[in-house]
C-alpha cells in the first residue's frame, strides 16, 4: 500500500469501532505487523493489517485468549480446532458457574421476599418444606459448603417437649448426609397442619425470640402447638441496636381443643 493511503492508529480504531489502546496492545504483542512513520514514529497500518485485525478481533471475541493468537495465520486447520475445543468447554464450565449464580439469585430474593411477606402476614396456612434435619457441623467442609451456597439450608428446631431449648441443625435433602445424627425427620404419617410465620431470634441471645409470643396468639385461636421448624432467612441489626437472626418457620398445629 502507498504510502499515502496509510492510516493512523486512530483511523484504524474509527474505522474498526475498536479502542486505539486494543490495537496498540495487539500490536505490541506482535500480533500485527504495523511500519512506523519515519518523520513521527506512529504506528501506521495498510489493507492487509485491517484484515489482521478484524480476525483477531473475531477470535478475540469467542474468548480466544491473546497467547493462542501469535502466528495466527501460521496455524493449521488442526490447531485452530483444537484452541476453539479448549475454548469451548472453558466458556461452557463458566456459563454452568453463571447459571448457578443466577439461580442463586432467585433463590435469596424469593426467600427475602417471603420475609417481607411473612412480615405483614404475621400467621398464616403453610406446608413444611424441610425432611430431615442432621446435627450441623460447620467444621464439617460438605456442610460448610452446603450452608455457603444456600444459607437457608441452616435451620432451628424446636420439640414441642422441650420448648426453651433451641437446636441448630443442617436441612438435608433426600440422600444427602445420610452418615450424620438425625435430629428430626419428617414422618411417613399423614402431615400434620402447620401455621407459618417469621421467626426471630436475638443472634447473642437465642432465648429471646418471638416463639411463645406466637404460641400464645395460636392459643388463643384454640390451637395446640407442637414441633416449630424454621429456615434461616437473614441478619440484620434491629431497632433496639441488636442482631437478630430472622427465619421462615413452622408450627404444627393441633385440632382445637
Amino acid at each position: 500500500m502507498d504510502k499515502e493511503k496509510l492510516l493512523t492508529v486512530g483511523q484504524v480504531a474509527e474505522i474498526m469501532k475498536l479502542p486505539k489502546s486494543k490495537i496498540r496492545y495487539w500490536d505490541d504483542m506482535n500480533l500485527l505487523t504495523s511500519s512506523r512513520n519515519t518523520d513521527n514514529g506512529y504506528r501506521m497500518f495498510d489493507m492487509e493489517d485491517l484484515l489482521t485485525i478484524s480476525d483477531i478481533d473475531f477470535y478475540r471475541r469467542l474468548d480466544i485468549p491473546i497467547s493462542k493468537m501469535t502466528n495466527l495465520y501460521r496455524k493449521s486447520p488442526e490447531e485452530l480446532w483444537s484452541i476453539l475445543d479448549e475454548t469451548e468447554n472453558r466458556v461452557a464450565a463458566e456459563l454452568a458457574e453463571l447459571e448457578k449464580r443466577y439461580q442463586g439469585i432467585k433463590r435469596r430474593k424469593k426467600q427475602l421476599l417471603q420475609l417481607i411477606e411473612l412480615k405483614e402476614k404475621k400467621l398464616s396456612d403453610g406446608v413444611l418444606d424441610v425432611e430431615r434435619i442432621i446435627a450441623v457441623d460447620l467444621k464439617d467442609p460438605n456442610e460448610l459448603q452446603t450452608y455457603i451456597e444456600d444459607p437457608s439450608r441452616l435451620v432451628v428446631y424446636i420439640d414441642s417437649q422441650n420448648e426453651t431449648e433451641i437446636i441448630y441443625g443442617l436441612a438435608a435433602e433426600e440422600g444427602e448426609f445420610t452418615e450424620e445424627p438425625v435430629i428430626w425427620q419428617l414422618s411417613s404419617q399423614p402431615k400434620r397442619t402447620c401455621k407459618q410465620f417469621l421467626l426471630t431470634i436475638r443472634s447473642e441471645d437465642p432465648i429471646k425470640n418471638n416463639f411463645l409470643s406466637i404460641k400464645q396468639s395460636l392459643a388463643k385461636q384454640g390451637f395446640l402447638t407442637g414441633t416449630m421448624i424454621g429456615r434461616y432467612i437473614m441478619t440484620a441489626e434491629d431497632q433496639e441496636g441488636f442482631y437478630t437472626d430472622y427465619y421462615k418457620a413452622w408450627v404444627e398445629v393441633s385440632g382445637k381443643p
